[in-house]
């Protein structure tokens, strides 16, 4: 009998704390909503843990509805409860609802399967997924037009588990983030591309130009209820709601269309603009650095884009035009002098490019390695023995005394990193491309020079970045450099040969992508003895070479008529991927072909080289297959997937592209 009573008062005594803290979260409530919300989750905890005790104590097993297991007073104050309740088996089956759950749906049905309940938004393989991640946040549900944040608990009854729900409608709070979401304000950077080298010299056409862009971008922010300033000559910051961005995603910022459309008619060149973006929460002096980040990225990859930086990573929107080469070379004269700088800070340096090495990355790296070697820096070139580039390179330089011990593989090239090692990464800035992505990642000390788009971002700051895609090949960027760091006629004969075979290379001997300063680097090479007959000559090819040239130019296959296509995978040899960009120039010179796109099997990997005739963004299409490169000339890597699986993929990616609405 006393233990009855007992029992009965804490049956009391739990049924007045639960009415106290109900009482409590009204009051709370009418203060403050958000305060009630937070009480009103105090409180339905509090009453998972009574249920708990009760099925615990009982040690019933739960049969036709399992209420009978329950407390008579429990079951009477759930069923009465305002926010929905749900009891699931283990079984995925109904076992028990109150009045407000039947109320929310009323098809439920005891027994009846959890995926059948609410149209299926909750389930148990969900529920249970969380709890055995020991994730006790509760689950985020929509039904109908309500909104709902769904609390459990598994409890263990008869040796069978229960999931318990608990249901709290927060549809107003939602809509309340949504419309503060909405007023997050975002902020831009955005600068003018080329202006300057446009119209240099042409005073009255610059004002004329720069104010019809002004007056272009400053319709384009009042249209977002924005604020537009310009902060310096052909730059500017812009202020705006997110409530915009939907619209502007959907229009793929049609605003770099429509100031290249200005911009052309005034010079009959391309005068577009860079946008760096940042929709991120957090204050506003972090989102201003976020958005200088993702302009610098728009810069690095080419301009005429924007790059939205989000919480998950970046958005980039349009690139499809071909930017102008800058004409002064004011920051690589800036860039030579940090370089330098930077080396001479350095115990060691440790230079290397891309996998699969083209004269353009060996060269640089020997650029790099001659500059380090001037200074009396210890250097070695990090690369693959097997790539014949590299033999090449290594019989050219095979005199030369300071280069007996310049080059090393990957493995020892790890074992020379120190805490004040340099390493100087050139004509790549895409990791999964490194020569040696370990070294890369286990280095603090990092420089990188390359002229192809940046991919992504970083995941690390860097020394320097001098990433140049409107320059024609690393090897231009390299020769600048030199020509400013060192004295005349400290270039060998040989280096600079191998330098001129990288611009070569990459311009299809001076025909592509050829600016001022790339005749600008070349007439510094000749100054330094390269013989740019001697160049040209590394670029003969044998018998088979020739015959795969043919077999490939025989394959050629047209897509959409403005497309062509080939494919060899009769072997794999190192030397395909040459012959496949050697196919991708040559198909360029097809009749109305504006683009084309040579497959080659290379080891155990499928090589894409892709050629345009300036019309087509070829970078953009590989990118989707994390390739890139240039406007004009781009590659890509694809391991793991038959030469079959390769052209459905290039295909699908060429679709997407000219079905997204770029005009040739």
């Amino acid at each position: 009998m006393k233990n009855r009573l007992n029992l009965l008062h804490l049956r009391l005594l739990a049924l007045f704390g639960a009415f106290a803290l109900a009482v409590a979260s009204f009051i709370a409530y009418l203060h403050d909503e958000t305060a009630g919300l937070y009480c009103a989750a105090i409180l339905l905890c509090y009453l998972v843990f009574l249920l708990a005790l009760f099925l615990i104590s009982r040690k019933s097993a739960f049969q036709e509805g399992a209420g009978e297991s329950l407390s008579n007073l429990t079951i009477d104050f759930l069923s009465k409860l305002g926010s929905p309740v749900l009891l699931v088996s283990d079984e995925d089956t109904v076992a028990w609802y109150n009045r407000a759950f039947s109320e929310l749906d009323g098809g439920v049905r005891y027994g009846a399967p959890c995926s059948a309940v609410l149209d299926g938004v909750l389930t148990l393989d969900r529920i249970k997924a969380k709890t055995e991640l020991n994730d006790a946040s509760p689950l985020e549900l929509r039904f109908g037009e309500r909104s709902y944040s769904v609390s459990y608990f598994r409890t263990d009854v008869s040796k069978k588990d229960f999931y318990l729900t608990i249901w709290s409608d927060v549809t107003e709070l939602t809509e309340t983030k949504l419309l503060l979401r909405q007023k997050n304000v975002l902020v831009a950077y955005i600068v003018v591309d080329n202006m300057s080298e446009i119209t240099q010299g042409i005073q009255d056409s610059y004002r004329e130009s720069s104010a019809k862009i002004g007056a272009i971008l400053s319709e384009w922010a009042a249209s977002l209820n924005g604020i537009l300033k310009e902060y310096e000559r052909d730059k500017y910051i812009l202020l705006f709601e997110e409530r915009y961005m939907n619209e502007i995603a959907a229009g793929k910022f049609e605003i770099l269309d429509r100031i290249h459309a200005a911009g052309s008619s005034d010079f009959g060149v391309p005068l577009t603009v860079s946008i760096g973006l940042a929709q991120i929460d957090g204050a506003l002096s972090e989102k201003e650095n976020a958005a200088k980040i993702s302009l610098q990225l728009a810069l690095q990859r080419g301009g005429a884009q924007a790059v939205v930086k989000t919480e998950t990573g970046s958005d980039v929107y349009g690139g499809r035009t071909k930017t102008v080469q800058k004409r002064t070379k004011i920051r690589s004269r800036v860039i030579a002098s940090e370089l330098v700088s930077e080396m001479r800070a350095s115990s060691n340096v440790l230079v290397f490019g891309h996998k699969n090495a083209d004269y353009d990355s060996i060269a640089t790296c020997v650029g790099v390695a001659r500059l380090s070697m001037y200074h009396k820096i210890k250097v070695n070139i990090v690369v693959n023995e097997n790539d014949a580039v590299v033999a090449t390179a290594k019989q050219m330089l095979g005199h030369i005394p300071e280069y007996d011990s310049v080059f090393t593989d990957a493995v020892r090239g790890q074992e020379m990193l120190l805490p004040k090692s340099l390493v100087v990464i050139t004509d790549v800035s895409n990791p999964d491309l490194f020569e040696s992505p370990e070294i890369f990642a286990n280095a603090s000390r990092v420089v990188i020079i390359d002229h192809h788009r940046q991919a992504r971002e970083f995941d690390r700051p860097l020394l320097i970045s001098y990433i140049e895609p409107t320059a024609s090949s690393a090897s231009e960027l390299i020769s600048e450099i030199l020509e400013y760091a060192l004295p005349p006629s400290t270039v060998c004969k040989e280096e600079a040969e191998l330098l001129f075979a990288g611009i070569l290379l990459d311009t299809q001997r001076f025909s592509r992508n050829t600016g001022i300063r790339t005749f600008g680097a070349a007439v510094y090479l000749r100054s330094e003895g390269g013989n740019p007959g001697s160049a040209q000559s590394l670029f003969k090819y044998g018998v088979s070479e020739f015959m795969k040239l043919a077999i490939l130019e025989s394959n050629v296959i047209l897509f959409r008529g403005i497309i062509a296509i080939s494919q060899y995978d009769a072997d794999n040899e190192t030397e395909n991927r040459v012959i496949a960009a050697q196919a991708a120039d040559r198909m360029l010179n097809i009749e109305n072909i504006k683009a084309s796109f040579v497959l080659a099997l290379v080891g155990d990997a499928i090589h894409i080289s892709a050629r345009s005739d300036g019309s087509i963004n070829v970078s953009l299409i590989l990118e989707k297959l994390k390739g890139g490169g240039h406007f004009d000339m781009a590659g890509a890597r694809l391991t793991g997937v038959s030469m079959k699986q390769a052209l459905i993929m290039l295909r699908e990616s060429i679709v997407e592209y000219l079905d997204s609405g770029n005009k040739l």
